[in-house]
């Protein structure tokens, strides 16, 4: 009952803690709305990412337009986007990226964001103004203000979950919640388990890459490498022994 309560705390007061527009929604007047956490699962693994996706479609040749929120933070469902099917692929990236590689099933975690709301990029805007509406305005950079006033919600979150390791997906998540600089931010990013007291108790955390960022291959691009050879395998280890320990 407390997750529940949580939920439903979250759900109805969290726009307004974190200053988002109460009026904003997608182009067909369906609710931007919190994504609450709903794997939820206690004593176990939380996975921390930056802020919920959504489902696109093609909407008068214009692709990958913002509709409607997706069914829960990093979700997998499939859905007909009127050109083909697709897959939502932030939950696809999490399972398939993040999760196999460190030894870990969805059913021992409890999967969040830290903001719980849909962003929009400037891109997302543009093409709404090609379809006619022009009443929002781009949010995406307003991340960081938003994420600094969900600290809150995730520490609610870290007390109901009991964890046995936190970990965060990508440099905006970690800077955030561990509050250091962006390049120190970034070097955290190594599978290593790190402290830090939250509401008392010392939590562990193990800060990844965004799987997104192991989604692209390119020559400039060190992270799939460093997490297939290095970062994936030490976290699997580390997982395992801490998994072992609570058992």
């Amino acid at each position: 009952m407390k997750i529940k309560k949580y939920q439903k705390d979250c759900f109805a007061k969290y726009k307004s803690e974190i200053g988002y527009p109460e009026n904003y929604s997608y182009y067909y007047g369906n609710p931007i709305n919190v994504l609450v956490p709903i794997e939820t699962n206690e004593n176990g693994v939380m996975i921390v990412g930056a802020y919920p996706s959504a489902k696109f479609y093609t909407i008068n040749g214009i692709a990958d337009t913002p509709l409607a929120d997706n069914d829960s933070p990093f979700s997998n469902e499939s859905y007909f986007d009127g050109s083909r099917v697709r897959t939502i692929p932030s939950g696809k990236e999490l399972n398939e990226v993040i999760l196999e590689k460190i030894g870990v099933t969805r059913d021992i975690c409890w999967i969040t964001d830290l903001v719980k709301v849909f962003l929009f990029k400037q891109g997302h805007i543009d093409r709404y103004v090609k379809l006619g509406k022009s009443d929002l305005t781009e949010n995406r950079s307003k991340f960081l203000e938003y994420a600094k006033k969900s600290i809150n919600r995730l520490e609610q979150e870290i007390e109901l979950a009991n964890p046995i390791v936190i970990i965060l997906l990508g440099i905006e998540v970690t800077k955030t919640i561990l509050k250091i600089s962006e390049n120190k931010a970034k070097s955290y990013l190594d599978g290593e388990i790190r402290l830090k007291k939250i509401n008392g108790i010392d939590r562990k955390f193990i800060c990844l890459p965004h799987p997104g960022i192991l989604m692209k291959e390119f020559n400039k691009n060190p992270w799939p490498k460093r997490f297939e050879n290095e970062i994936g395998p030490k976290t699997r280890i580390e997982i395992e022994k801490l998994i072992k320990t609570r058992q």
